[in-house]
């Protein structure tokens, strides 16, 4: 029996993070994983999805081009090409992970892990004793109970992901994240695309200001959108599906669809973790901010923690699991994560929405720089969006930034350095950035809430 300091289940990316940065503390590491290496964001979502958009902002181009001036020919959409060359970026930098932990030492094992006790699993039939233990086994695609919805054909983003057609009518079952990057490839790739969201808006949790703005983008791009409606019935197959609408006014409709995806959320991982009588808090494992569960030596991170479902919050929280491990005092902040969406145009977002800004200050200012008076955006042909700040009035301290426009995230990544060093407005207004730019919008937003706009008229 082999021993280790510390036994990590899953090599996503809380997982794989968590056992590179032990390594470099010295720690003897294992680390188990019974599907691929880099877990949903690498093998089955953030990264080949943004494949994907990546083709569809081509189409996109390619489509707006004699706007421009420019002659080139209707774009065809070869799929299984496509995807073939989505699983080439995907196996190139699963080859990484896999070299990045051989290189820092960390034992690499394939196949399920099998608690046996709080210090020993069993993995490929090995028996592994280990004084630490970091659970990073996340979680899988939710169906909700809706009649039908188990049907045959009925798709979830993982198997969206290796379509070897383009549907003709896709109807997507959720306005989250998922559905809306998933309307914005399949619409450009030439899908009618249909989304269902059961709440009044698209991305709920977003800004509401966001949230408008993506519903004019999206049907600029043919995408029809239902708020406050949820599906009550699916029936037929593959050959044809037909979707019973509700909506909250009583109606009741009817929607037919070549092809359905259910993007309404995820659940945590908790399978075959009962031997440790883990505390749960909605079948999420509960952690303190050092990433401890109530079990002495037994850590989480990631999805099954029930926390921010992102792959940079599971690389966060891994490092802060690492780092208690290796005796290192650390703890897991959430205050400031940035969140994005790969539509067309991107949202980059970080900190409280403007409704929850006011509701938890006494007073706040907002200052909200429109794409169609940004040099660069309408370069670029983006006219819709904005960039929004919010601050605390007094001290002009930034609460929250909201980004709907090119390349929105990767500007974001700015608002979260200033927010997590207590920046303010001012400090913004007074950083001098490059222009043309997108980037700049941030100025002109910090201008605009200190009641000193520059490139739009005061008052608007």
């Amino acid at each position: 029996m082999k021993k280790y300091d510390a036994a990590i289940i899953g090599a996503g990316p809380g997982g794989y993070v968590a056992a590179i940065r032990l390594a470099g503390l010295g720690v003897k590491t294992v680390i188990a994983e019974k599907a691929e290496v880099g877990g949903t964001c690498l093998n089955t979502g953030c990264i080949p999805t943004k494949t994907l958009i990546k083709n569809a902002e081509i189409i996109r181009e390619v489509k707006q081009a004699a706007k421009r001036g420019l002659r080139i020919a209707e774009p065809e959409v070869d799929m299984r090409a496509t995807m073939e060359m989505k699983d080439k970026v995907v196996s190139g930098l699963a080859g990484g992970v896999k070299s990045l932990l051989k290189a820092n030492g960390v034992d690499l094992i394939k196949g399920e892990a099998e608690l046996l006790s709080e210090n020993k699993l069993s993995v490929a039939g090995e028996e592994i004793a280990f004084d630490n233990l970091i659970i990073a086994t996340g979680s899988t695609n939710f169906m909700p109970p809706i009649p039908g919805l188990d049907g045959e054909g009925i798709m979830t983003s993982t198997e969206m992901l290796d379509l070897d057609h383009v549907p003709e009518r896709l109807v997507i079952i959720g306005g989250g994240v998922i559905g809306c990057e998933m309307a914005t490839v399949f619409s450009n790739f030439g899908s009618k695309a249909t989304i269902v969201e059961m709440l009044p808006s698209l991305l709920p949790s977003m800004d509401k200001d966001v949230s408008e703005v993506l519903r004019k983008n999206l049907r600029l791009s043919g995408v029809k959108a239902l708020t406050d409606c949820r599906v009550t019935e699916v029936s037929g197959g593959p050959g044809g599906y037909k979707l019973k609408i509700a909506g909250s006014a009583g109606g009741a409709s009817e929607i037919e669809a070549d092809c359905v995806l259910v993007s309404v959320g995820r659940r945590p991982n908790v399978a075959g973790l009962q031997r440790l009588n883990l505390s749960l808090e909605e079948n999420y494992i509960k952690v303190n901010e050092r990433m401890q569960t109530g079990i002495k030596g037994v850590y989480a991170v990631g999805d099954v923690t029930g926390k921010l479902q992102l792959a940079h919050v599971a690389s966060a929280q891994g490092i802060v699991a690492a780092e208690n491990i290796a005796g290192r005092h650390s703890t897991m902040s959430y205050d400031v994560v940035p969140s994005c969406v790969y539509t067309i145009p991107e949202i980059g977002a970080v900190g409280m929405t403007e409704a929850r800004a006011r509701d938890a200050c006494e007073e706040i200012v907002v200052g909200k720089f429109p794409m169609a008076a940004c040099g660069k955006a309408l370069a670029m042909g983006f006219s819709l969006g904005f960039t929004k700040l919010i601050a605390d009035k007094k001290s002009g301290r930034i609460l929250g930034c909201h980004i709907i426009g090119p390349n929105a995230t990767e500007i974001i990544g700015e608002a979260a350095a200033v927010m997590q060093s207590g920046g303010t407005l001012r400090d913004i207004s007074r950083t001098i950035h490059a222009h043309p730019t997108v980037g700049e919008t941030l100025m002109e937003a910090a201008h605009l809430a200190l009641g000193e706009p520059i490139h739009v008229l005061r008052g608007l």
